[in-house]
């Protein structure tokens, strides 16, 4: 970025450009179309190249007239909005001091990663993590950053007295507790569980808190037992479930991991597989009759779950009931053809992700893989297979 040719630059009379807010409206529209025109031409001084460019020509670079630039500048100048260099050039003060403090930056940050680059080589920092965490380890240690308005010794006396209150918490004797949550000042001769406790003690063998590797499961202390662990379920009845699931749901293969992630909860809580099957081809022939396409298998955990709770149990035995005769062959055709249909029309719409230019393909897709050249709906495919055989026969 150009910068403009200054002997010393003193950051510290940069006045705010918060106080644009109360200057006239004249002031401010042309201070800001001069910074965006620095901004544009990447530079905080209006020079081209060598030369310095002339108010006529800043004029023209920010879409002013001259007089209007001409009666605005002296202001903008004495207000410290705008400044000239040594050779009398026009820049902004604040562009400047931006640039250099984003020069400082990086010269801080280059200079702290050549030394934690030096560290590592040495040894005195370990490798594998970066400076970022490292730090982040040191200040923790530390206790983190000072208050606002905190000075180093009363930032030292308030880190003192937390880690002095932190070690007395972590050392505090145990105070008599027993099972059942009464304390031994309730009974003192009483020995719950076979032993007393005291004190740091538990039958007179000492409790150091500071220790970090003991660990005393609270079944030693309750008396409560573990539970006894489940055996693991049989891949080959899960996957058979999932097959079976998938079946019922019209879905396409990529959703077949899903299925046996359901297919094993559902075994594991000891549901059955003709109840959970029922449940799926029940919602998948509401579903069609909506017309509606299920995506992923999610859509039917709710209707299994209300399944095992019992809600839909007259549901399911009604459907039960329909399906004990059993179906003509052009109404097994049709389902058949309805399902894989679904499934077609699912897995196309997310490869062109277009409604209107599915629909406008769809006789094409159709034909391409097997289906019958009606309109997509349930009542057209059963018309379609019903009328085939009828004329077949």
């Amino acid at each position: 970025m150009i910068r403009p040719e200054l002997a010393q630059f003193d950051r510290a009379t940069v006045p705010s450009l918060k106080l644009l807010r109360s200057m006239p409206a004249d002031l401010h529209g042309v201070i800001m179309k001069l910074h965006d025109a620095l901004k544009e031409m990447r530079s905080c001084v209006f020079r081209i190249g060598l030369d310095i460019m002339q108010d006529s020509e800043i004029a023209q670079q920010v879409g002013l007239s001259g007089d209007a630039l001409a009666g605005t500048l002296p202001a903008i100048i004495r207000k410290g909005m705008m400044a000239r260099d040594d050779g009398g050039a026009l820049f902004s003060p604040h562009m400047y001091d931006k640039l250099l403090r984003s020069e400082e930056r990086a010269a801080r940050k280059a200079s702290a990663d050549y030394a934690w680059q030096k560290a590592q080589e040495t040894g005195e920092e370990p490798s594998g993590l970066t400076r970022k965490q490292i730090t982040a380890r040191q200040n923790g240690a530390k206790g983190g950053r000072k208050r606002k308005g905190e000075t180093d010794e009363v930032y030292a006396a308030r880190r003192t007295r937390e880690m002095q209150e932190q070690k007395a918490q972590r050392t505090m004797p145990l105070i008599g507790v027993v099972s059942g949550g009464k304390t031994q000042t309730e009974n003192p001769n009483k020995k719950p569980n076979g032993f007393s406790v005291t004190g740091n003690s538990v039958s007179g063998f000492p409790i150091d808190l500071e220790e970090r590797d003991i660990h005393i499961p609270s079944s030693s202390i309750s008396g409560e037992t573990e539970k006894p662990k489940t055996q693991p379920l049989d891949d080959a009845q899960v996957q058979k479930l999932a097959a079976r699931m998938m079946s019922a749901s019209g879905l396409g293969a990529d959703q077949a991991g899903f299925a046996v992630s359901f297919a094993r909860g559902w075994l594991g809580q000891g549901v059955s597989e003709d109840l959970i099957v029922s449940a799926i081809a029940a919602h998948r022939r509401k579903m069609d009759e909506n017309r509606e396409t299920p995506r992923t298998m999610g859509v039917f955990k709710a209707p299994v779950q209300r399944a095992i709770s019992g809600e839909g149990v007259a549901e399911l035995l009604a459907d039960a009931a329909q399906d004990t005769a059993p179906a003509p062959e052009w109404k097994r055709q049709a389902d058949e053809a309805w399902r894989k249909q679904c499934s077609v029309y699912s897995s196309s719409m997310r490869q062109l992700g277009d409604f209107g230019r599915l629909n406008r393909e769809w006789p094409e897709i159709a034909a391409k893989h097997g289906l019958p050249a009606c309109e997509r709906s349930r009542a057209a495919y059963e018309a379609y297979f019903r009328e085939g055989l009828e004329v077949a026969a």
